[in-house]
């Protein structure tokens, strides 16, 4: 990938004149790049790839909000919530997806889930930016060495944590990565997680910083044969719709929690309530 695509593929400010926000900038960028690339078929799936794609995105607009992707709103707040609770049950996590049960190998937990392994770190993280916010040591570990057969192998290797000009900064480098099922929900979770440092370096330490960026590389950025049609959809469309920003101003990790899972759950209320008025 040359330097050029490399820059359109991380601009952080629109020149549509809707303002579009930044992780759906990107993401449109993205998808438009991958349809170009090569058709692959790991696993006999048919894909267009490129290797080796680094994305940027303002963490502090962190969602894609284009209509005709149809985001699941409400598992994107769940999911971020449910990482940042360490979990990794399906029972925690399944009402907020109708499709995650199958890429659990026993229907109980999830071998994959990052939930543990980012709550296990996370103090390790903090720590460690306390005692030196110029350090390049504060990295979280995701990927399971020597992984054995399973539905669920992380695609996320790697979460670091950069603070320069007195803003923290966000590097995940991911083995493989969705641009369809998995980008758009990736870059709101490592932006929550990386907020979540934040508020505790602010509450723990009285260490300010502004939220950064998020720089996300992928050795395989994809997007699957059944997905390109409505890829090519977005891009024509650019139904771009306007979304809450990072709530920056909570006091504290614990709050971002509290928040997210509210937000997960007045959505699913939300959703009930147009079940019942529509008479379904």
């Amino acid at each position: 990938m040359t330097q050029k695509q490399q820059k359109n593929l991380s601009k952080e400010k629109s020149t549509n004149k809707n303002n579009i926000n930044s992780a759906s900038t990107t993401w449109l960028q993205l998808i438009e790049f991958l349809l170009k690339g090569k058709t692959v078929s790991p696993r006999g799936l048919e894909t267009k790839e490129q290797i080796c794609i680094s994305t940027r995105v303002d963490m502090y607009e962190p969602m894609v909000n284009i209509k005709s992707r149809n985001i699941g709103e409400r598992f994107r707040y769940a999911e971020a919530a449910w990482i940042l609770s360490g979990d990794n049950k399906v029972s925690t996590i399944a009402p907020y997806s109708k499709m995650i049960t199958k890429f659990s190998d026993d229907g109980v937990r999830f071998f994959g889930a990052y939930g543990v392994k980012v709550v296990d770190q996370l103090p390790y993280i903090i720590q460690t930016l306390k005692d030196d916010p110029n350090s390049r040591q504060a990295v979280l570990n995701i990927w399971r060495e020597n992984p054995r057969k399973s539905n669920d192998v992380p695609c996320t290797l790697s979460l670091q944590f950069v603070i320069r000009d007195e803003t923290l900064n966000c590097l995940a480098t991911m083995r493989s990565s969705d641009a369809w099922l998995g980008w758009v929900y990736d870059v709101f979770n490592f932006s929550m997680i990386s907020l979540y440092v934040l508020l505790q370096l602010k509450s723990q330490h009285n260490l300010k910083y502004k939220l950064g960026n998020l720089f996300l590389t992928a050795g395989s950025q994809h997007i699957y044969k059944e997905q390109w049609e409505k890829a090519k959809k977005c891009i024509d469309k650019k139904d771009y719709f306007q979304d809450t920003k990072s709530p920056v101003t909570l006091k504290n990790g614990d709050e971002l929690i509290d928040y997210l899972w509210a937000k997960a759950k007045r959505l699913s209320e939300k959703d009930k309530d147009q079940l019942i008025l529509s008479g379904v």
